[in-house]
């Protein structure tokens, strides 16, 4: 593995016995893989509301049409970190002395931090004693870091948790919800199967697929299907709509139906829509799948196909314009997020806000309303969904709490970048941060805590036999903490001639729970068939994301390119797994100063699910401290 911040020193002079692949397989991999695939992290965001899918048997059945402020949030370009000395010669630099004037959470970080920092000046030592060192009233079996002070306080308001068995995060093969969603989905496929030629049930199967992939980013394994099946069903559209055009049939009307002045058909049901109405809304969903799969070029096509027919559908401008933001064409997307705001009466498109806040933080002449109508809207839309959330129902306050997040944080990047009021920007921040705190579960310290320590338990050196897995170095998989420079390493990669980004909807994270279920079956049915099913499955990872990055960069399928970059940055929780399955591959690790890291880390709106207790100092803490204590770790014991 190379590190890009921390020498690799191996202390342990003693010759290493690799056990027997029998002996491996009962003692050392199937009880420890069962404990470490209940506590590792996974692409999935379980966290999120599930998305029903029914299965409707009527002629036109009623398929809901998707939210149209469904669609995934874009984190932007991160700056690169340079290669830092193999060797630490000092420490890290001292904190600020002067505070007094900083805010209190500003302070509290600061100060968590700087309980929690490693001396990197020395590592010579051993992991277990630089781990002693760093905390010294702690134990091997100590798994609490809170303080006795700290302590107290919590059993006044708290109770006592040692009683309290955590609940960890579901992996996808025990995410009941998943698994209902995938036998919904094969329910449809069988159902589309049966009726090829039914328009509505093609529809049904398409969306399905869709909203999966939009929920669980397991490396696109529904994507090419939702391709296909959209545009089955908009070839099907468009033979019924010329069908009609040519009996002389009216095809943006449906008598009866209650379309809406500002949003037409849009809020409508697929079965109580138009003809062009079932267009609009299938270009645009296929749109959105392009986005979710990184083909925005091909995204950008179908927005346009949907406007061709209804030059004002909100949700296709509102798309169109996310996926200009990408490509760069900040200009168009302006356009576009501009009219859906002005258009937009019932203020359904909030994420335009969004949008238009990162055009004008990166180029602001490509507004040319500036930011002066944005911020109006917001100082009256705001206070009316304060009011609204101080008496609302349970069922609406989470919608309201994540409104107010975005909101303030389009508030705070205002003073941030063009006001360069800070204290309104800081207020802003914090207060946008409180309403998404208050629609998410607390962060679960004891859990972090607890999946750490048994990840570094389980992988050490000798885990598992020489010799087993892929002999394939196709793959290189960049880890490191959030905001630390992996999407400019990646695109600095990716422009060499025989290296490719396939980004972080990473292939491998999707295979993973069924790579651990796999082993663990043939651990106790045939293990000695081990190794070869280990190899079957990690060649098949290499074999996936290649099939993936030619569908995305649409190339020659002859063409295979040396190398490709998986960049999950969180797989530092799976560093263990790579080496075993991909023992030649290159792991690059990715490392900033922390301050810098931690406060780009904490400003960042990112998209919905595991990252969002960055925005909480207190556990942006102690992830920063989770992925040091690992990579430190491994580092300094070469255990990986």
């Amino acid at each position: 593995m190379v590190d890009t911040e921390d020498e690799q020193i191996n202390t342990d002079k003693t010759p290493q016995y690799y056990p027997s692949l029998s002996v491996a397989v009962f003692v050392c991999w199937v009880v420890p893989v069962i404990i470490i695939a209940a506590l590792s992290r996974f692409a999935v965001d379980t966290s999120q509301s599930s998305v029903p899918l029914s299965v409707q048997d009527s002629p036109k059945p009623t398929i809901p049409t998707p939210a149209p402020t469904s669609k995934p949030n874009e984190s932007k370009p991160q700056n690169v970190v340079k290669r830092g000395p193999l060797t630490a010669e000092k420490g890290p630099s001292g904190l600020p002395t002067v505070l007094a004037n900083k805010p209190t959470s500003y302070v509290e970080i600061v100060e968590s931090i700087g309980r929690k920092r490693v001396d990197w000046g020395d590592v010579t030592m051993d992991p277990v004693g630089l781990y002693e060192q760093s905390y010294p009233n702690l134990k091997s079996s100590d798994n609490s870091r809170v303080s006795q002070a700290e302590q107290k306080e919590k059993s006044d308001d708290e109770p006592n948790e040692e009683t309290i068995e955590p609940e960890p995060p579901r992996g996808a093969s025990s995410d009941v919800v998943r698994q209902q969603h995938l036998r919904d989905i094969a329910t449809l496929r069988e159902s589309y199967k049966a009726n090829g030629d039914d328009l509505y049930k093609a529809i049904a199967l398409a969306e399905a697929l869709r909203l999966f992939d939009v929920q669980y980013h397991d490396g696109g394994s529904v994507q090419k299907e939702a391709l296909d099946t959209f545009h089955a069903a908009i070839n099907m559209a468009k033979a019924r709509r010329e069908e009609m055009i040519s009996q002389g049939h009216e095809t943006s009307f449906v008598e009866g139906s209650q379309r809406d002045e500002t949003y037409g058909e849009m809020l409508l049901d697929y079965g109580s829509r138009s003809i062009d109405g079932v267009l609009c809304a299938l270009y645009t969903s296929l749109g959105k799948t392009y986005f979710m799969a990184n083909m925005f070029e091909r995204a950008v096509e179908s927005y346009r196909s949907a406007l061709e027919i209804d030059p004002l559908y909100l949700d296709a401008l509102s798309s169109r314009g996310s996926s200009n933001i990408i490509l760069g064409d900040y200009s168009a997307a302006a356009a576009d997020l501009s009219a859906v705001m002005h258009n937009d009466s019932s203020r359904r498109f909030q994420d335009v806000f969004t949008g238009l806040a990162r055009i004008l933080q990166a180029k602001e002449s490509s507004v040319p309303e500036g930011w002066g109508p944005m911020i109006a809207i917001l100082r009256d839309l705001m206070p009316l969904l304060e009011m609204e959330l101080s008496s609302a129902m349970e069922e609406t306050k989470t919608v309201l709490l994540q409104s107010l997040n975005r909101l303030y944080h389009v508030l705070f990047v205002y003073h941030d970048v063009k006001t360069k009021q800070t204290d309104l920007a800081w207020e802003s921040l914090t207060k946008s941060y409180e309403y998404k705190m208050s629609a998410i579960e607390p962060f679960n310290f004891d859990f972090e805590q607890q999946k750490v320590e048994t990840t570094k338990q389980i992988f050490h050196k000798g885990f598992f036999p020489e010799g087993v897995g892929s002999s394939s170095s196709a793959p290189i998989f960049i880890i490191g903490f959030v905001r630390s420079g992996s999407t400019l390493l990646e695109r600095l990669l990716d422009s060499h001639p025989q290296i490719v980004g396939t980004g972080e909807n990473s292939v491998f994270n999707g295979q993973l729970d069924h790579i651990r279920n796999k082993i663990v079956e043939t651990s106790i049915m045939d293990s000695s068939n081990l190794s070869a099913v280990i190899e079957k499955l990690a060649d098949g990872v290499v074999t996936e994301m290649l099939q993936r990055w030619r569908m995305v960069a649409r190339v020659d399928q002859d063409y295979s390119p040396s190398k490709m970059v998986d960049k999950m940055l969180t797989n530092y929780y799976n560093v263990g797994f790579i080496h075993m399955l991909f023992p030649n591959a290159l792991i690059l690790h990715v490392a900033r100063e922390p301050m810098d890291t931690l406060l780009s880390a904490y400003k960042h709106e990112f998209p919905s699910g595991s990252l969002d207790y960055t925005s909480s100092f207190k556990s942006l803490a102690e992830l920063y401290h989770s992925y040091r204590n690992l990579m430190v770790c491994r580092s300094l014991n070469q255990s990986v």
